[in-house]
């Protein structure tokens, strides 16, 4: 019988029907403390865990009916996130993303903290140092949709990351697949990225960078799209259509903060050699944006949203303009009736955030095409698209 007793029993005599008492087990199990800041958060001696989530639904309708649809809903996001951290500066993250297409692994990285715990190191899947609206927080963005530029920047990708921060200049690099995602061919890019901030305390705040991407990339891009800042597919590439040799980003990047005021900037290059059957062309493609926002209930702006946000609005206006070279309407490159030289934008946004937990996006972007373009076989000068959007996060 004493056979099935558990384990942490011990007999305190030598017969068989001795009195039996647990052995004292609190040390263990670690005491456990749960808290709240910016997710729910458990602490224990030797590590912690957050867990925190970002979901995100919404509704267009399309102006006119080149496109076919002129209205539909959507599920951009679904993600619950998990972080953690452990004695020795180890850290980690995971993000699963549900979506419309179905399941991505957006981040999946372990770290290690690095020189005096100044820096940090990862391996994984993580986003690539480049592009002011790419690294900065999803949750607290103006608009539904990034500006043109942002198609362009590395997003998430696998490789090595260092991010690292000394004094007022804040810096990263990284040797990643540059795809994307998985390894489709030999070619790596390599990112660095620099930024200086203000000094704390003053009225206003900034923060001023650059950064630059290369590589090589030898793949095909047959039906990827070139998009408008409303997320409708402009430029079509066609079927022979490769990326075929060197590749370079230049990006410049700005942003300035005073009281419910906010204004952020980005300039960007890509020079990429690409091919469409016989011929490989340099082909280029340069545009800016300008996103200014303001809070109409005169809470302080910065990239953590409104401070102490109850029933607030904000307002914002973005300017962008994209412009591509004549090579990229070499035969085989792009889908015949769809290149254009420019696109340029304008957004109109107005956010309700009833909470910290809460936003409401509302978004109008018009957009003009330089050339005529040919969208579900009707020719198309201009077009555009109202978003409104739920965003719960936590």
């Amino acid at each position: 019988m004493l056979s099935l007793l558990p384990l942490s029993l011990v007999a305190l005599g030598s017969g068989p029907f001795d009195v039996l008492e647990p052995t004292p087990t609190a040390h263990l199990a670690p005491e456990i403390k749960t808290s709240y800041d910016e997710g729910l958060t458990f602490d224990w001696q030797t590590g912690k865990l957050v867990i925190e989530g970002l979901f995100e639904v919404g509704a267009y309708g399309n102006e006119g009916a080149s496109r076919g649809v002129d209205s539909g809903t959507y599920v951009k996001r679904m993600r619950p996130e998990f972080a953690g951290e452990f004695d020795g500066g180890w850290q980690f993250r995971f993000e699963p993303k549900f979506d419309d297409a179905g399941v991505e692994l957006e981040e999946a990285w372990v770290g290690r903290e690095i020189l005096d715990g100044n820096a940090l190191l990862r391996l994984g899947r993580m986003k690539a140092p480049f592009g002011l609206e790419e690294i900065r927080s999803r949750r607290n963005i103006h608009f539904p949709r990034f500006s043109i530029l942002n198609q362009f920047s590395p997003a998430e990708d696998h490789g090595v990351f260092v991010t690292g921060l000394e004094g007022q200049f804040e810096y990263g690099y990284a040797l990643y697949n540059g795809t994307g995602g998985a390894e489709e061919d030999s070619g790596k890019d390599v990112a660095l990225h620099g930024m200086w901030h203000s000094p704390a305390g003053g009225e206003s705040s900034w923060q001023a960078g650059c950064a630059l991407t290369y590589g090589r990339q030898d793949r095909s891009v047959e039906g990827d799209v070139i998009k408008n800042s409303g997320g409708q597919s402009v430029l079509e590439f066609g079927s022979l259509a490769t990326l075929d040799g060197d590749r370079l980003r230049l990006g410049f990047e700005a942003a300035w903060f005073h009281g419910p005021l906010m204004v952020q900037a980005e300039f960007l290059r890509v020079e990429q050699e690409m091919g469409g059957g016989a011929t490989v062309e340099d082909t280029a493609m340069t545009g800016f944006y300008i996103d200014i926002a303001r809070s109409l209930t005169g809470n302080d702006l910065d990239f953590h949203g409104p401070a102490n946000p109850t029933d607030t609005w904000v307002a914002a206006v973005r300017l962008s303009t994209l412009r591509l070279s004549d090579e990229l309407n070499t035969p085989g490159i792009l889908t015949p009736g769809t290149f254009t030289e420019g696109i340029d934008s304008v957004s109109l946004g107005l956010n309700w955030i009833p909470n910290s937990h809460v936003i409401v996006r509302h978004a109008w972007t018009h957009s003009w095409y330089t050339d005529t373009v040919t969208i579900a076989g009707e020719a198309v000068d201009d077009e555009g698209l109202l978003t409104v959007e739920l965003q719960l996060h936590f």
